[in-house]
């Protein structure tokens, strides 16, 4: 279900910008797709201020999965979808 999907994928993003330090060297990146290594950079980035903290209304590129569906449940519009989904029909809904 592509609800969970991108739940589950944010956890295993966070895990491994968590432990970069244990799996650099051990697992192998090279059949990553690009838009898997955007979300490991976006969990990297956000690493240790994920502390459940809203980002700012207009930064929606750091938000957490949970906070994307929120503010698109509040807009009325569908909470199904990857974060890049929910990130690109959020910003189309707020230059209306």
């Amino acid at each position: 279900n592509s609800k969970n999907l991108a739940l589950f994928q944010e956890k295993i993003m966070d895990f491994v910008a968590e432990n970069g330090n244990k799996i650099v060297g051990k697992v192998s990146f090279d059949d990553v797709p690009g838009s898997l290594m955007s979300d490991l950079l976006t969990a990297t980035t956000r690493g240790s201020k994920s502390t459940g903290v809203a980002a700012p209304e207009g930064d929606l590129t750091f938000a957490r999965v949970g906070e994307l569906r929120k503010r698109l449940h509040d807009k009325g519009l569908s909470v199904d979808g990857s974060r890049e989904t929910m990130i690109s029909l959020l910003r189309e809904n707020t230059r209306r």
